[in-house]
Formats: C-alpha cells, sequence, structure tokens
C-alpha cells in the first residue's frame, strides 16, 4: 500500500473515532444530567431554603385555628361562650420569655374571632369556673339533646392554650381548647412549623445555640 492510500485510510480512522467520542459524549450527558439532583436513585430530603424562608407561618397557624374552630360542638360552647388566651409555652423551657409564644397565640386567637369566636381580654373571673345556680352539667346535656329546644343556659367559658417544642428543622405546636367549668378539652389539634429565618428571630435561643459551634478545623497557624 502507498504512502497516499496509508495517508487517506488514516484520516477516516481519525475523523470517525472523533465522531463517535462526540456521540458517546452526548449519549453520557443525557444520562447523567440528573445526577446533580439525585445521588443513588434517591431525591433529596433537605427541603430548598428558598422554599423554606417563604414557607407562610401565619397561613399554617390559620389553618391549625380552622381545625380546631371546626371540632368544636355548639353543645359544648355556644357563640356567646367568652374564650380567654394564654401564650403558648415552650414544653422543654417553662421559663422561656421569648416572643414566639405570645404571637402563635395571637394568630390562632386572631383566625378564632374571624370565625366569630368570643376571644376575650384578660383573665378569667371566679363565676367562669362554675355553674350559675340552679344549673348543672345534666342541663347543658339535655338541652343538647332536645331538638329546637327553647331553654336559654349561660353560656360556659373556654381557654386557649398552647405549647410548642423546638427541634432541629421544626417547632411542632399543640393547642387546645378547655372548657373552664369542668376542664374538657372541646377541640385540640397538633401541627408543625418550619424553622425559617423569622421564626429564628423570635427564638433567641436558636441563634445563641448557632454561635455557640465550635469549628472542628484548625483556623489558625498559631500553636
Amino acid at each position: 500500500m502507498n504512502k497516499a492510500a496509508l495517508s487517506i485510510l488514516t484520516a477516516i480512522l481519525l475523523l470517525s473515532l472523533q465522531g463517535c467520542g462526540n456521540r458517546m459524549w452526548e449519549d453520557t450527558k443525557k444520562t447523567t444530567s440528573d445526577t446533580f439532583d439525585y445521588v443513588f436513585d434517591t431525591t433529596p430530603t433537605a427541603r430548598s431554603y428558598h422554599d423554606t424562608a417563604s414557607v407562610p407561618i401565619i397561613e399554617l397557624n390559620d389553618r391549625a385555628a380552622d381545625v380546631l374552630f371546626s371540632n368544636v360542638a355548639s353543645d359544648e360552647l355556644t357563640i356567646h361562650s367568652a374564650v380567654f388566651t394564654a401564650p403558648f409555652t415552650n414544653q422543654n423551657d417553662p421559663g422561656d420569655k421569648s416572643v414566639f409564644g405570645r404571637t402563635m397565640a395571637q394568630q390562632v386567637a386572631d383566625r378564632l374571632v374571624q370565625h366569630g369566636v368570643r376571644i376575650t381580654e384578660g383573665t378569667p373571673n371566679a363565676t367562669d369556673f362554675t355553674y350559675a345556680a340552679g344549673v348543672s352539667a345534666e342541663d347543658y346535656t339535655k338541652a343538647a339533646g332536645l331538638a329546637g329546644s327553647s331553654r336559654e343556659l349561660p353560656p360556659r367559658s373556654a381557654k386557649l392554650v398552647g405549647s410548642y417544642v423546638i427541634a432541629d428543622r421544626y417547632v411542632y405546636m399543640t393547642a387546645r381548647v378547655v372548657r373552664l367549668v369542668d376542664s374538657t378539652v372541646v377541640s385540640a389539634h397538633n401541627w408543625t412549623l418550619p424553622i425559617t429565618d423569622s421564626v429564628r428571630e423570635m427564638l433567641p435561643q436558636l441563634n445563641a445555640k448557632d454561635e455557640g459551634l465550635v469549628p472542628t478545623v484548625k483556623t489558625s497557624f498559631n500553636d
């Protein structure tokens, strides 16, 4: 085979190999394009920071209040029942005076007001814890069981109470509506709130925890 034919054959082989290489690269890109987000065929478990930061905390509390309201039966409380409120407490630290507990309780109470609940400022009176003269618990049971009963009974008061537990990524919330005269829980609900920047602002202990982290790598060349 002369040199001219050999040169032509070599050129053809090089072009062919280059085409195969480009084709392999294109095929590889198609099969690996998703590996940035998905490793070992599993989806990421952590929520994107921007998604977490944009979670509307007040909307989650509104939904919780909607559930609390829907669970209260008319024979347990009426639209005339006074419902007192108290700041939600930290279950792990009852002495926690952060604004978080007051804000969460206020948001839930404000939503109940929109449903027509008589949220009442101040503290309950002694009469809120006792039945009126000549009235007993059985009277309310009988009145509730009589369709179209015209008997008027004094409305019984209640209190909205709640608590929270701070975890790594969420704050676990619980709230109850408690009837004062007999300490009966007439409604209860549990929900979670993601720890966003706004939640951190209301819970200073979270920022203090982060500031207390000790670096695990050497940050200085001095002994």
